[in-house]
């Protein structure tokens, strides 16, 4: 640890405000993931296109998270991460500005992107400077708390948005960034500590094979919603999976290797699997729970947020318990019966029909909410844990990849149910039924994610006594 990092440790003040400046820019990176998506049905109308073709404006992000993450990982060993981070945050934010300036959805997609890259920064280097901040017997605490940060940005984006746009334009979504990114910047400036760097060999082609992977792969999928683009999607699917090969192929040479392989045992790749899974059904729930509500019920953008909060709300209740309770019993328990109760709360989504009472719609969301904050705290303990101390940055950024990608893949989905239903450019109720058929994949990854966790529950069951 450096001189300004052993100084910053012992003075609880500085560290405290060094937390606010990192959990800030953590809590931005993460609620832009979703804020914009109770948005959708608006900038459809306002920036006349399709539906289909504004769901862009979430996979951009998304999109750009996932293949900038492992990249920015390993730089932070490169540059230094306290550099790393001091470009990230602005980056966030001017980019968040010129998301609120944009007049074409091409000028929004693309500072979407630049916002992505911004993110991908903040994600990838907040856990190890939380290292650089804290004593090793006070890492479990800080790690619960970004924890739930996470959790709370990735879930409560669609209710702030909502509540935003009952009073304000969609540009406001992405203005709210610029003086938190500003607060949150002046505070790095002075009281994030540095790190010694560690420069050399850092592997350029192995975070060029992985970007280009990601993204092949997000965009074939989506590409797979029309006949008239499956030529596009089987070939930008056949170059994902040469250039995963390449990369594999790379990672067992580099001096430096982005994401060792060697992380991957049973265990730790059984619970990326249940992870994956388990964001692909949350992020189709994110992007057709508020076409479902604002189509088949006339709700507006603000009721629509409200009939979501219980889910964000649980999340934050539920999650720090679960996390608890999981240094008590087998996480893999927890994580289990999370996701039991998940698939239970999507069916309760896809079942809801075309008039609901209010009760129900908040009940389902909040059960969906049970399930997630009950399996992701002990779910995201297995994967650190089963990853060697050496590979915890790795891990980091394969957590991180992990959300981002699963995520992408739900609005994917969502895109090409619009698509493929003839909801993209049909009526209300056609863009409703779409959106309640969509719901019932979300609910078989909950399946998926079950039964994959208690393969790793099984996997993991401690040896008989002799």
């Amino acid at each position: 640890m450096s001189t300004a990092a052993l100084a910053l440790a012992s003075s609880p003040l500085r560290r405290n405000l060094a937390v606010v400046s990192i959990l800030l820019s953590t809590l931005m990176a993460t609620i832009d993931t979703s804020i914009v998506n109770v948005a959708l049905p608006q900038l459809s109308k306002q920036l006349h296109v399709a539906p289909s073709e504004t769901v862009w404006v979430a996979t951009a992000f998304l999109l750009a998270v996932a293949c900038a993450v492992p990249a920015t990982s390993a730089l932070g060993d490169q540059v230094g991460r306290r550099r790393l981070y001091l470009i990230g945050v602005p980056v966030f934010t001017l980019a968040s500005l010129g998301c609120a300036l944009s007049p074409t959805l091409a000028w929004l997609v693309g500072f979407r992107v630049v916002q992505g890259l911004g993110s991908a920064v903040i994600l990838a280097v907040a856990l190890p400077l939380f290292r650089n901040i804290f004593p090793p017997e006070k890492l479990g605490q800080i790690f619960g708390i970004n924890a739930m940060t996470v959790a709370l940005g990735t879930s409560i984006g669609p209710t702030l948005g909502g509540v935003i746009l009952h009073g304000l334009s969609w540009p406001w979504l992405f203005l709210i960034n610029v003086p938190i990114g500003a607060v949150a910047l002046l505070l790095a400036i002075f009281f994030v500590p540095g790190r010694t760097m560690e420069r050399g060999d850092y592997d350029w082609p192995g975070a060029l094979f992985a970007a280009i992977a990601i993204a092949c792969f997000l965009i074939g999928v989506r590409q797979l919603a029309a006949l008239s683009t499956l030529w596009q999607a089987v070939v930008l699917l056949v170059a994902s999976g040469v250039f995963a090969w390449l990369f594999i192929r790379r990672e067992r040479r580099a001096v430096r290797p982005l994401i060792p392989l060697g992380l991957f045992t049973g265990v730790f790749s059984l619970t990326v699997g249940t992870a994956w899974v388990s964001f692909l059904g949350q992020g189709i729930a994110f992007i057709a729970l508020p076409f479902l509500f604002q189509s088949a019920y006339g709700a507006t953008p603000l009721e629509s947020a409200l009939l979501f909060t219980p889910w964000p709300l649980v999340i934050v209740i539920v999650a720090p318990l679960s996390g608890h309770v999981a240094d008590r019993v087998r996480p893999a328990y927890l994580a289990v019966i999370g996701l039991v109760i998940l698939t239970i709360g999507l069916a309760m989504c896809a079942l809801l029909g075309a008039h609901p009472p209010v009760w129900l719609v908040l009940v389902s969301t909040a059960v969906c909410g049970l399930g997630f904050g009950t399996f992701q705290s002990p779910n995201n303990r297995d994967m650190m844990s089963a990853a060697p101390l050496k590979y915890a940055a790795s891990a980091s950024a394969v957590l991180n990849t992990n959300r981002t990608v699963g995520q992408s893949a739900g609005a994917a989905a969502v895109s090409m149910a619009l698509v493929l239903s003839g909801a993209a450019a049909g009526s209300v109720a056609e863009q409703a039924s779409a959106a309640t058929a969509i719901l019932w994949v979300a609910v078989a990854a909950g399946v998926g994610a079950a039964v994959l966790s208690a393969v790793k529950l099984r996997a993991t069951a401690p040896a008989p006594a002799p």
